[in-house]
């Protein structure tokens, strides 16, 4: 998903008539066997399927569907819908759509020899606790997608007409959910599984837009000393939910630095790469710069280098609380480097570029306290042979908010004569007061779990929205098993959790099967 984290805010929504939900109470079903969830789990992650590489996994999904003789319908994008049929003697029931996503986040840790493009990731499982060697698991939404998987091989469930919509590229602008064609879709009640925390039930999120720009620089040919500066040890996370933490982003705190840095010394921008994905809070950022012959004097160097490591105390100190480890180095070469370096003016036209941007938390909704309204991410920076290139998260549960912080990134682009333009958008999940869906899945875990669930709204992204937009009457709810740290090589997947909603998904789908109107 692109979106979501542990703290969800709660509408005051409770239905005023809780018992009006009409529930049929279904014999107890003990020791549900789950394991299906997690063997089809892990076949997934032995498949490569990060964002924009998604052929193979949206071949296995054919490759289901062709086994067991389910229709199907995959399209240009990698899109896959599976029309599982009803169980005998439901067939007149109405079709109940089932959705996720198949792409994942690519994250790992520094260091960590994979090419995860290609390669699978290796799945470990510690008591309660599945997550990856060093690297992202894909549990956002692998899970939903094995439990799609499951839910269609499970004879024993009484099941309505299912249509089971698993998308591609969700983690990078929804880029599949937009081009599905949803034509002879039937359903009009759909349980979206790309929510990250158990006992909630998800009800409105914000929407998204996609901003690249480009400053570009001419570079030419310089001779100096070279200095590397890195910024590591950050936490990062989901830029929907962890923005509201406070995290340091680490292209802005190495910008940051760098700009400070101009201040005791003159240098020259060689490169400065940091983040990886839009969405994901940057962990780490480094940059090379070009110190003069004179600066590069072995005594004036150590100046310079305590000075990077004086203004990396105060950074640290900054942010203590939020990240603990992070951690600054730079590293020093004393042999003349003849090299394609930015001139001084272009540098610091980049650095001040890098300061006026805007990040993080812009706009705390009024409705749901502590619930993050509008905000920005700088997830990618690159250095490229003519400049440098940007790409950034906007999210608003407001759309007039969402184009203008939009507004407010072309204009400080076109302050320093960067290209600026918004690449993928996709629209905000409105929460609705009234959903006699919502009170049903609603009343149905409570009386299966014995809690009362959570009735929220994020600030992440779901599909939900766009597909909302492109089927008319349709009533969503999300929901999913404990994911902790998504977007990051800390990814966890709790197993019980996992069993505990593999249990109520299977119970709300002979629920709705039941319940059906003749």
């Amino acid at each position: 998903m692109a979106m979501k984290n542990k703290k969800r805010k709660k509408p005051n929504n409770k239905p005023k008539n809780r018992e009006s939900v009409m529930i049929r109470k279904e014999e107890p079903v003990e020791a549900i066997d789950s394991e299906p969830v997690f063997s089809y789990f892990r076949e997934i992650c032995a498949i490569p399927h990060g964002s924009g590489h998604t052929a193979a996994i949206s071949e296995y999904l054919v490759s289901f569907a062709k086994e067991h003789g389910y229709p199907f319908r995959k399209d240009s994008t990698d899109n896959v819908v599976i029309f599982c049929p009803a169980s005998p003697g439901l067939e007149n029931a109405e079709p109940l759509i089932l959705q996720g996503h198949m792409d994942m986040v690519l994250e790992k840790e520094s260091g960590k020899e994979i090419d995860m493009v290609t390669e699978p990731i290796t799945v470990i499982e510690e008591g309660d606790w599945i997550r990856a060697d060093g690297t992202t698991l894909g549990g956002d939404d692998g899970i939903a997608v094995a439990m799609m998987l499951a839910l269609m091989d499970d004879r024993t469930i009484r099941r309505p007409p299912l249509e089971c919509i698993i998308t591609a590229d969700e983690e990078t602008g929804m880029i599949g959910a937009q081009a599905l064609d949803l034509s002879g879709i039937k359903g009009r009640k759909m349980i979206n599984i790309d929510s990250e925390q158990e006992g909630i039930i998800t009800a409105g999120c914000a929407g998204g837009a996609e901003v690249h720009q480009k400053l570009r620089m001419r570079r030419k040919e310089r001779e100096g000393f070279p200095l590397s500066i890195r910024v590591s040890g950050l936490l990062g996370g989901h830029s929907g939910e962890a923005i509201r933490l406070g995290r340091a982003n680490a292209v802005y705190v190495l910008g940051r630095l760098l700009y400070e840095l101009l201040g005791h010394c003159k240098f020259r921008l060689v490169a400065f790469e940091g983040g990886g994905k839009d969405n994901a809070i940057p962990r780490e950022a480094c940059a090379q710069i070009l110190l003069s012959r004179r600066d590069g004097e072995e005594d004036r160097m150590q100046q310079i280098i305590a000075q990077v490591k004086a203004i990396g105390e105060t950074l640290r100190h900054e942010f203590e609380l939020t990240d603990p480890g992070m951690e600054i180095s730079c590293e020093e070469n004393d042999t003349v480097l003849t090299t394609e370096a930015f001139s001084r003016k272009a540098t610091l036209d980049c650095l001040r570029y890098l300061m006026t941007l805007p990040d993080g938390v812009l706009a705390y909704s009024p409705s749901f306290a502590g619930l993050p309204q509008t905000s920005l991410n700088l997830g990618i920076l690159r250095t490229e042979e003519d400049g440098i290139k940007t790409v950034f998260l906007v999210r608003s549960s407001i759309e007039s908010q969402k184009r203008m912080l939009v507004e407010k990134l072309h204009c400080a682009a076109y302050g320093y004569g960067a290209g600026s333009k918004v690449v993928g958008t996709y629209p905000a999940w409105e929460y609705k007061a009234h959903s006699p869906f919502r009170d049903t899945v609603a009343a149905l875990y409570e009386q299966e779990t014995g809690k009362a669930p959570e009735v929220a709204v994020i600030h992440g992204g779901l599909e939900c929205g766009l597909l909302s937009a492109k089927i008319p009457g349709l009533e969503c709810v999300s929901i999913g098993p404990d994911l902790i740290d998504i977007h990051t090589p800390a990814e966890r997947l709790s197993r019980s959790s996992t069993e505990r909603l593999w249990k109520f998904l299977r119970s709300l789908v002979q629920h709705l099967a039941e319940a059906s109107p003749e």
